[in-house]
């Protein structure tokens, strides 16, 4: 009788550590997240979920929200546990949910990318709200667009994907977009016109790296998060996988 329990245990055991872990992300964000020729989605974010949901014995389930609104929306709402998708972690956003960091280095410059050319006489983000021409164009949500609402001068339109924002700047509806840094090397070796343009930002703008985005409510959850995102860390997993998508080269 005791061994029937014992395998009944075990089962249930086996069967709650297979739970599914519902990760939101969205493509379009190469190499964070894309799909392939065969609609895969593949990406350094897509492997890294692959080898957290391992770490922590469940299941990966994808789910693509479309934007970054609509992902922190159904973080609220609890339709997907986690979000993984080089979200950058902020004072302001850490105070909404729980932030728990696994790659990514301390931004204190951000990247501006112009087609073709540069104007002059722009050495602060200040400078892009002098002349009324100039709009920036900003995915919806982002750390950049958070970033450029405290420059009251600065006139920014959002768009959904960086693909968009590219595609701004390229017809000349904007005259710059942002990027994450870890971005941008594989952006200018795709677009040869994109030239790029680091302003600094104040202290209180800075980003601490990208973090997994984990509803307040859910503790338990976020400490599990955090023992295993340090242990892949600490393994060498997330170095093996930046090189492995070419993150920062």
């Amino acid at each position: 009788m005791k061994k029937f329990f014992s395998m009944l245990l075990f089962s249930a055991q086996l069967l709650a550590n297979t739970e599914p872990l519902v990760v939101g992300t969205t493509s379009g964000y190469a190499p964070y997240v894309s799909l392939d020729s065969k609609g895969n989605y593949e990406g350094f974010d897509i492997d890294f979920a692959q080898e957290l949901t391992k770490k922590m014995n469940r299941t990966l389930v994808i789910k693509d929200c479309g934007s970054m609104p609509c992902l922190l929306l159904a973080l609220q709402q609890k339709k997907v546990d986690l979000i993984i998708w080089a979200v950058s972690i902020t004072d302001e956003r850490m105070k909404k949910m729980e932030m728990v960091y696994y790659q990514g280095e301390k931004v204190m410059q951000m990247p501006f990318l112009f087609w073709k050319n540069i104007p002059e006489g722009i050495q602060s983000i200040d400078d892009l709200g002098q002349d009324p021409r100039y709009i920036i164009s900003v995915e919806a949500g982002s750390f950049q667009e958070n970033v450029l609402k405290k420059y009251p001068n600065v006139r920014f339109k959002q768009v959904d994907k960086i693909t968009d924002a590219l595609m701004e700047i390229r017809f000349g509806k904007s005259i710059a977009t942002l990027a994450d840094p870890s971005l941008v090397p594989e952006l200018t070796t795709r677009y040869a016109e994109i030239k790029v343009l680091y302003l600094p930002l104040r202290p209180e703008e800075y980003s601490l790296g990208n973090g997994i985005c984990i509803n307040k409510t859910n503790q338990q959850l976020a400490e599990e998060v955090k023992k295993a995102a340090a242990e892949l860390i600490l393994e060498g997993k997330v170095n093996e996988l930046e090189k492995k998508w070419k993150l920062g080269e």
